[in-house]
């Protein structure tokens, strides 16, 4: 039967099919519905950009074309990474650019039936595992997650390409493919393996491993059952160690999403057999909740703690809608998963979203496991969130020497920040104490944590009141030691207390953070810090300091305010709105070929979505440029399309109108500056003092895009104490390590004295709001703090005998 199916495919399309491939999401029969449904204007940017993808994949005029000669290019060492690091990381490469051309290749055949298509891919396929077999000593010796990533393209390009492989070589490929798949069960059943349960790998291998295995099914009917079978178990297992019991991943927001990118794919797919549904794994009914209060308010990205960057996540929320909680994994992918690759078509579905307070999530929660503890007043932009963490660590995973660390974000701003990704134990590296919101002594910090070591915390104490939430963090152990027995600054105590205050009808939301830490009975110099976001200015009188983000340039800017119902199709609204545009009349001094640049930023939830404008000179064409995606003003060059060409404008001496029309709701522009020089930079304060500057809101604007003034703009006020003079000052962190150097802005606080005793008031507060008076006071049982907010009067007491802080308050 299979011999008269292949005879009767070969002869109707030239082609040598196996019966069941492809299967993984879709078979040959459901194959036309999936090209109808790529057709339609919300999924058509996805089906074109991957057929773009595969265009350039196949054109060897094109800079992106697949080479199979040189198929892979990988990058020489960057001069500030090891060697053995460098030597790891190269599989990564090696799964991500395989990756890369499988899903576009070999979408792109099975939407088109293209030859060059499936043929080029299936060549690359091939090409791929001759050279890079997992007994390959690069392959088999870097980092398990590059073999993840490397399974994940087989699995694809093995579903969706091996029709177009002669029988020989489709051996070959499956014979290879195989080998992947056992050796990932050997290493991942092996207990003394560093990444074994917890790790993000087992989701990224296992999901991998699980595509790879059911796209093998009728190769191995005889293993393939036992290949699934243990990855399932993998898979689970992993998601029964690495979540919490509240549903937060013990690596931070950004690594759970590298798990779960395959672990969603194999789920799909292990769906569609009826054998198992992963979905349904109680990890996924809590996840969307630590998601959703791990969200910045107003933001599209997530807190950046434990190792995790300020970012969105991937397609793989789309794909948790059929999950529990699909509603909220629908709203939290509307903001933070966007992505125009084939999963967007193949996990499209119709689930309606449903935004955190709908779904009853809480403004408060405590992840035990973790040692988080998050508060927030909401998830708008005019909203406050403040959290600590201070958790155990969890051999091997992803660390950082950041132990009672806070962050606060707000009134569409972010206040105290996090350095990021940092994955490396250089004592001068960003992911140690130095560069986080903690307390140093004699210039030392807790005990060097990252690439496989790790330090303890624990919340000793946690609550939360309508009036206010509380958490207790002990990190003792952090300052005296790691994992590892390396020694840090050393203390006999460092216990951190929290205090979120949530508004009133008098008063804004605030948080308070008293640290009770002491080394040895002798006089060390203690350094309070608080990390800064980059774009904030700062100004400092002893013991207070104003935190301010960049105002306006001329008082006032234009803004895109979302139009339409808030429900529905967002093309359907853009056409139903009237376009707005703001008309800029100007004159030209000489003739010449003038470059734009412009003052923007973009401020919708999902940056991506709030970042463009349309661009016209005089009567000319129109050009659609995309900005720069950046939340706070950022400089940028006005460019043509996805590609940012270059764009000059040709202009006489006299009079011309620019015009800038909206293109996508949200997008922002304070001011542009014209000039002949085209290599000049215009994020450069000093070069804008010659060519022409112009303010957008001197422009006529019309409906619905508008005019805002700046007027007062919200700004944050810190106020410090100690038991010794204490001054508030600010300076850079710059760290020595193998990331591009990137200095770190600080507020810092320092004295000398036994026990500082430190007390810090963060007031973030909203535009046009008094500043309160802000007191201290020391006796021999109590410390207080007094906050006067001139309609209502907060008072603090802090017990010396190590009891939580009580607000007293109406």
């Amino acid at each position: 039967m299979r011999r008269m199916v292949t005879t009767l495919c070969a002869l109707l399309g030239g082609m040598n099919t196996m019966a069941a491939n492809p299967g993984l999401f879709f078979t040959k029969q459901e194959a036309s519905s999936l090209r109808e449904a790529a057709a339609r204007p919300e999924l058509a940017p996805a089906r074109e950009r991957i057929l773009r993808d595969a265009e350039a994949y196949c054109d060897p005029a094109n800079a992106q074309y697949a080479d199979l000669d040189d198929p892979f290019q990988l990058r020489a060492r960057e001069e500030r990474v090891s060697q053995s690091r460098h030597d790891a990381l190269v599989v990564h490469q090696i799964g991500r650019i395989l990756t890369q051309r499988m899903e576009a290749l070999g979408f792109a055949y099975q939407l088109t039936g293209r030859d060059e298509f499936g043929d080029h891919g299936a060549a690359f396929l091939a090409r791929t595992t001759d050279l890079y077999p997992v007994s390959h000593e690069q392959v088999a010796g870097g980092f398990a997650g590059g073999r993840g990533d490397i399974m994940r393209g087989l699995a694809l390009g093995y579903d969706w390409l091996s029709e177009r492989l002669d029988p020989e070589d489709r051996r070959k490929v499956a014979k290879a493919c195989a080998e992947y798949v056992e050796f990932f069960l050997r290493e991942f059943e092996d207990p003394k393996q560093w990444f074994h349960k917890v790790h993000n790998y087992n989701g990224v291998n296992g999901g991998a491993a699980g595509c790879l295995a059911l796209a093998l099914r009728d190769e191995f009917p005889d293993r393939h059952t036992h290949w699934v079978s243990q990855t399932t178990h993998i898979i689970e297992r992993w998601l029964d160690t690495g979540f919490d019991k509240q549903g937060a991943y013990v690596e931070g927001v950004s690594y759970s999403g590298y798990g779960l990118s395959n672990t969603t794919l194999f789920a799909h797919a292990l769906r569609r057999t009826g054998d198992h549904d992963l979905l349904s794994h109680p990890v996924f009914v809590r996840l969307a909740e630590f998601y959703a209060l791990s969200l910045l308010p107003g933001e599209g990205v997530y807190d950046a703690r434990n190792d995790s960057n300020y970012s969105g996540l991937g397609i793989y929320l789309l794909g948790l809608c059929n999950a529990e909680n699909g509603g909220l994994y629908r709203w939290l992918w509307e903001r933070t998963g966007g992505t125009y690759g084939f999963e967007r078509i193949v996990l499209n579905n119709a689930v309606a979203p449903v935004d955190p307070a709908a779904s009853g999530v809480p403004t408060a929660r405590h992840f035990e496991g973790r040692g988080l503890c998050i508060w927030r007043t909401g998830w708008t932009a005019t909203d406050v969130m403040f959290s600590t963490e201070a958790g155990p660590y969890y051999p091997v995973t992803h660390n950082q020497g950041d132990k009672g660390h806070f962050t606060l974000y707000g009134l569409g701003q972010r206040w105290a920040v996090d350095p990021g990704y940092a994955n490396e134990h250089s004592p001068k590296g960003r992911g140690q104490t130095p560069a986080h919101s903690c307390v140093l002594i004699d210039g030392k910090g807790q005990a060097l944590s990252g690439a496989g070591w790790g330090t303890n915390g624990r919340i000793a104490s946690y609550t939360d009141s309508p009036r206010s939430g509380y958490a207790r963090a002990d990190c003792t152990e952090a300052y005296n030691q790691n994992n590892r027995g390396i020694k840090g600054a050393g203390v006999q105590h460092a216990v951190r207390h929290s205090l979120f205050v949530y508004p009133t009808d008098a008063t804004p939301a605030y948080a308070v953070v008293l640290d009770d830490i002491t080394k040895d009975g002798e006089a060390h110099e203690y350094a309070w810090q608080m990390m800064l976001d980059d774009s904030m200015t700062v100004s400092v009188d002893g013991n207070r300091a104003v935190v301010s983000p960049p105002a306006s340039s001329g008082g006032g800017y234009i803004d895109t305010p979302p139009v339409g119902p808030a429900d529905g199709d967002k093309e359907a609204q853009r056409e139903a709105a009237a376009p707005g545009q703001c008309a800029i009349r100007f004159d030209a001094p000489a003739a010449g070929d003038y470059t734009v640049w412009a003052r923007v930023r973009a401020t919708g939830a999902n940056t991506q979505k709030s970042d463009s404008f349309f661009v016209r000179m005089d009567d000319g064409e129109e050009t659609a440029w995309h900005m720069p995606g950046s939340r706070g003003w950022t400089w940028g060059r006005v460019t043509s399309g996805v590609s940012h060409a270059r764009v000059t404008f040709r202009l006489n001496e006299g009079t011309h109108r620019l015009t800038i029309r909206r293109r996508e709701d949200e997008a922002q522009m304070d001011c542009l500056w014209l000039t002949t020089d085209a290599d000049a930079d215009g994020s450069d304060e000093d070069v804008r003092k010659t060519g022409i500057s112009l303010e957008a809101e001197a422009g006529d604007v019309t409906g619905p895009m508008e005019v805002l003034r700046t007027g007062d703009i919200p700004r944050m006020v810190v106020c410090l104490d100690a038991t010794a003079p204490v001054g508030l000052a600010t300076d850079e962190f710059v760290p020595d390590d193998y990331h591009k150097v990137m200095p770190f802005p600080r507020l810092r606080g320092v004295t000398r004295t036994e026990a500082p005793e430190f007390m810090a008031v963060l007031l973030p507060l909203p535009a046009g709001t008094a500043t309160p008076d802000v007191s201290f006071t020391r006796t021999d049982t109590t410390r207080a703090i007094r906050i006067d907010w001139h309609d209502q009067i907060d008072v603090i007491t802090w017990p010396r005998d190590g009891g939580a802080p009580s607000l007293l308050a109406p």
